[in-house]
């Protein structure tokens, strides 16, 4: 009997048809078909350098729109005369100066980026030592049903395993077809993914207002 089609089985075989596709392109097709519009990625600090007990609000994203939701959530916090430094995590160097500390992922493929996991591995120790809180957009999120929302919640097994974060968000995302490359926007089409800005503000406002409590 031929195996339902399922989006984690499709993910998976539409990423090997993609790599197929890449390589049949030629030269500049290839990177013409991976080339992603510019992004904004926004670094932020929110009230006085030197104050203590800063709020660290980390992201890495692809096409956007998890930047801006920890830009959200970053000044969210500062909004309650809190300190916070909103920054990509590539950036992140020294997290010495953080009394809490907030990491944010885009999903691919089922999984957080994978600077993000690298990020906790290296940072095991100190981010055992602090509160530490997570977040991922993704649009397996729409619709935002609880068997959607368990899905999406193994996605942060991985990070789970290294160090357990004290609350986490799962939000929808966004699907900009502009700001996709042309492979992204082919997998997007195949799978039927619905189009435009699908993020709930009120969650993401009490995902910010948890971790400040």
């Amino acid at each position: 009997m031929t195996e339902p089609t399922t989006r984690r089985n499709f993910l998976k075989t539409g990423c090997l048809t993609v790599a197929a596709v890449g390589v049949t392109l030629a030269g500049g097709g290839t990177l013409a078909a991976t080339v992603h519009a510019p992004i904004d990625m926004p670094e932020t600090t929110f009230g006085e350098k030197k104050m203590d007990d800063r709020i660290l609000v980390a992201y890495a994203t692809k096409a956007g729109a998890t930047a801006e939701v920890a830009a959200h959530i970053g000044q969210a916090l500062s909004a309650k005369n809190l300190p916070v430094d909103v920054m990509p995590i590539k950036k992140v160097t020294d997290l010495s100066a953080y009394s809490t500390v907030i990491l944010g992922s885009a999903i691919r493929i089922g999984n957080v980026l994978p600077e993000v996991t690298k990020f906790v591995q290296a940072n095991q120790a100190a981010l055992q030592q602090k509160p530490f809180s997570v977040f991922i957009t993704c649009m397996t999120l729409v619709p935002d049903t609880e068997e959607n929302r368990k899905t999406v919640s193994a996605y942060l097994d991985p990070l789970r395993a290294v160090v357990k974060p004290a609350h986490e968000g799962l939000f929808a995302g966004v699907v900009d077809p502009k700001k996709l490359a042309l492979l992204e926007r082919w997998m997007m089409n195949a799978m039927k993914t619905p189009v435009g800005d699908f993020r709930d503000w009120d969650q993401i406002n009490a995902f910010a207002e948890s971790v400040a409590v």
